[in-house]
């Protein structure tokens, strides 16, 4: 799916083995290594391609079309909100288990906030395993690749801090129903015990577990806290 009109950011170069093959399909490949090592063999080999030095997660992304990484199991979670946020079409290798986590539907024994805040942002699409064979030396875990399609769709919501804020209070309680669960989060919204048991009475979605709400689910209960509180 890459164009030679395009510029593709790749998150852990690493010694080089799928940055030569962007290199081949792109107009320009810009990596982000953390380490030392690889960005000097990278600079060494691959003088066309634009390396950044440090945490994928901290720096500043540059301007880029398309994502290519294999990311590791540490930084996948923060990196596909970044990525998220800033609408980017990506195809990730991710660890088999995190991988499922990430496309799972309401309801299913997969189904977490992962899951929610990836169907926000984007449409996530399965696209095959790829087994520990596959690497040398073999990882203890197996790997998955996923694309992830920036989604236009998206419900729009109030305030979105706040749908952050209600997807997390709601989902560390996922095997509850949606009252109790926002109300064992109350201190999310500095609520004493009081407050909260008067504040949940009318919550929509009040008798769901919350690992079955949908994101729309999640968007409506959002907006209804929001006006609560307003």
């Amino acid at each position: 799916d890459i164009k030679k009109t395009e510029v593709v950011l790749e998150i852990g170069s690493g010694p080089g083995i799928i940055t030569k093959e962007l290199i081949k399909l792109a107009k320009k490949v810009v990596a982000i290594e953390y380490d030392a090592r690889f960005v000097t063999h990278i600079l060494q080999n691959y003088p066309d391609v634009e390396m950044i030095k440090g945490d994928a997660v901290k720096v500043e992304f540059p301007k880029f079309d398309k994502c290519v990484s294999n990311l590791p199991y540490s930084i996948s979670s923060p990196i596909i909100m970044k990525l998220g946020k800033l609408n980017k079409f990506a195809v990730l290798m991710l660890q088999k288990e995190f991988a499922l986590r990430l496309v799972a539907k309401p309801g299913e024994k997969n189904y977490s906030r992962l899951s929610l805040m990836a169907n926000y942002f984007f449409a996530p699409e399965y696209i095959v395993s790829v087994p520990r064979t596959a690497f040398t030396p073999k990882p203890k875990v197996e790997s998955a690749i996923v694309r992830l399609v920036p989604r236009l769709d998206r419900p729009k919501v109030k305030d979105e801090a706040l749908f952050f804020k209600v997807t997390e209070a709601l989902f560390i309680h996922k095997n509850q129903n949606t009252k109790k669960s926002f109300y064992n989060s109350r201190h999310y919204f500095e609520m004493d015990k009081e407050t909260a048991k008067k504040f949940v009475l009318d919550i929509p979605h009040s008798d769901k577990k919350v690992k079955t709400l949908s994101l729309e689910n999640v968007a409506e209960i959002t907006d209804w806290v929001y006006d609560k509180l307003e």
